[in-house]
């Protein structure tokens, strides 16, 4: 049993370029770790990344068929393990309910559950051989409902269910999964949302403001680091959604 303090040497973060996923790089580099990031597009984002650390762009779409197996391939041979998976890769745009159509439904699905389940699997050896972490992005929409719509709202309930769930099929391989659910933060998809319907979301607020993207990168490090916690969400929204 892999007892010894959690390790940042060895990261995997998907969707890097996104504005959480670039926040959560750039803190892995700040600390020192190599850090594969796996990008779409828009590989200007990371361009300007900087740290102790090493970046490895790696540009894989996610959602094509194959893709997590892909990724496992591109990982430095040298490499003995991963430390810390990230999966920041996902998204969606603002639609109601009744103009959802079934391929924006199963679009959403898709990127935000398949693929990070998918790239889990994929990796399950080289987080097992250093005793390695997992944290997924959910969504405090996942416990509020959201503005975004069923869509997404459903896709990041199913975010929570799946890290609860690996982290009890993964424990015994040393192996903890948990989750941060952040929302709403200053990305593109809350510049989406219409004046209106984002004052009403800061209204509901206790801090009365957006979070930004590197205050979910250090709750995102704190699970990393933190060696006895798995199958645990952390709501970083301000305190819109208090328990």
């Amino acid at each position: 049993m892999n007892t010894e303090r959690p390790r940042l040497e060895r990261v995997v973060v998907t969707g890097a370029s996104g504005d959480l996923g670039a926040a959560v790089t750039a803190a892995c580099l700040e600390r020192g770790a190599a850090v594969l990031a796996q990008y779409r597009s828009r590989k200007d984002r990371l361009a300007g990344l900087g740290g102790p650390g090493e970046l490895l762009p790696v540009r894989i779409d996610l959602s094509e068929d194959g893709a997590a197996r892909a990724l496992a391939a591109s990982l430095p041979p040298e490499w003995e393990g991963i430390d810390l998976l990230v999966n920041c890769v996902g998204g969606a745009r603002p639609v109601g309910f009744t103009e959802l159509t079934d391929e924006e439904w199963r679009r959403c699905q898709h990127l935000n559950v398949d693929v990070p389940f998918f790239v889990m699997r994929e990796l399950v050896g080289p987080l097992q051989a250093v005793g390695g972490s997992v944290v997924n992005l959910s969504s405090v929409a996942a416990l509020t409902g959201g503005s975004f719509g069923p869509h997404y709202t459903a896709a990041k309930s199913a975010v929570i269910g799946l890290t609860r769930s690996a982290a009890r099929s993964l424990g015994p391989r040393g192996i903890r999964v948990n989750c941060v659910a952040p929302g709403p933060v200053a990305s593109a998809m809350t510049d989406a949302l219409d004046d209106r319907t984002l004052q009403a979301l800061l209204a509901g607020t206790a801090l009365g403001r957006v979070v930004q993207p590197a205050e979910v990168a250090d709750a995102v490090l704190s699970l990393a680091l933190a060696g006895g916690v798995t199958g645990q969400t952390l709501v970083v929204d301000g305190g819109r959604h208090l328990q």
